[in-house]
């Protein structure tokens, strides 16, 4: 071990991708080395908080291995002091990852990095791969007459949540519950899988919602609010949305006939991508869902609220080398 190589803390999440990166992160621990770091690995598991783990650590540089929740969790201590994070995909979608240029393989992004000397003494961004990343956050809203945010005694919570990518209502929401219990080791298989489950089971709603200052009603089959654009395996659904720009982009798809949203929908999951005349896209700072039609809120994989929430964008939360 050379006492001089810059020092870097790897968190690795043994449930992320079904055990994926726990099987390979002996290897990128290898690889790491290789290129110049001396190599801490932390193993996390269900019983576990990694936030908590990654706001005890007081490591500069932090590799985080794992899905999007488990990247955002600890992405978001190592910011509050300043640390950098070098984020590898070990999910099933790994929609951050894909959003922030650096792919789906760990190991062969690992190959590509620099020697940690050269990172570490362009801390200034010479190399021009640092990136601050935004994040939104998602609070509970007090809303009369409605039963929202329960935790497990039955009382509100009030504790926000910290998402990355997308923070979804409806059909989308829905798809990604379903493909959280599916078999599939594959996020786009899964993801697939479980919008085509959601769009026979699902039906248009209708939300009153506040957008900067303005109230809507709309209804349709899902409303989303986007910091990297990302979601479901690798469906790039924002192409406008930009995790570093201080904005968010909300998206809208209109309540039209089952069979013109499975034509949509086909498209989507063949393309990867989403162009079609019902679906809105525009540029926001801050969105209130006010009546949810009793829809929860899924962001970055996970369930993060139920009920009235506010989304508001946060920027540059924490830093990365990408």
């Amino acid at each position: 071990m050379d006492p001089s190589a810059p020092s870097l803390q790897l968190f690795v999440s043994a449930l992320s991708g079904r055990g994926r990166a726990l099987r390979l992160a002996p290897q990128a621990a290898a690889l790491l080395r290789e290129r110049g770091w001396e190599v801490e690995v932390v193993v996390t598991h269900r019983e576990d908080d990694p936030g908590q783990l990654a706001a005890a650590s007081t490591h500069q540089w932090v590799g985080v291995f794992g899905g999007d929740g488990y990247i955002a969790h600890i992405a978001s201590e190592v910011g509050k002091r300043g640390g950098t994070v070098i984020p590898l995909p070990g999910g099933r979608g790994n929609d951050l990852c894909r959003c922030l240029g650096i792919g789906t393989d760990a190991l062969a992004h690992i190959r590509k990095l620099p020697q940690a000397s050269e990172i570490v003494s362009s801390q200034a961004g010479t190399i021009g791969r640092f990136r601050d990343v935004d994040a939104m956050r998602v609070a509970p809203l007090a809303h009369a007459g409605e039963a929202q945010n329960l935790d497990a005694q039955g009382a509100r919570s009030s504790e926000a949540s910290q998402v990355l990518g997308l923070v979804s209502f409806g059909l989308d929401a829905l798809a990604n519950q379903i493909a959280n219990e599916s078999p599939f080791s594959s996020g786009t298989l899964a993801y697939a899988w479980g919008a085509v489950c959601a769009l026979a089971r699902f039906k248009p709603r209708t939300m009153e919602i506040e957008v900067d200052g303005q109230v809507r009603r709309i209804r349709g089959w899902l409303v989303s609010v986007s910091n990297s654009g990302w979601f479901g395996g690798g469906i790039n659904i924002v192409p406008t949305s930009n995790p570093s720009d201080g904005k968010l982009e909300l998206l809208t798809v209109d309540p039209v006939p089952k069979h013109q949203a499975i034509r949509v929908l086909a498209r989507v999951l063949t393309t990867r991508r989403v162009d079609d005349p019902i679906v809105h896209v525009e540029t926001v700072s801050r969105v209130k869902i006010l009546d949810s039609a009793g829809l929860i809120a899924m962001g970055d994989g996970d369930q993060v609220a139920r009920g009235s929430v506010e989304i508001s964008v946060q920027p540059g939360v924490f830093r990365v080398f990408a």
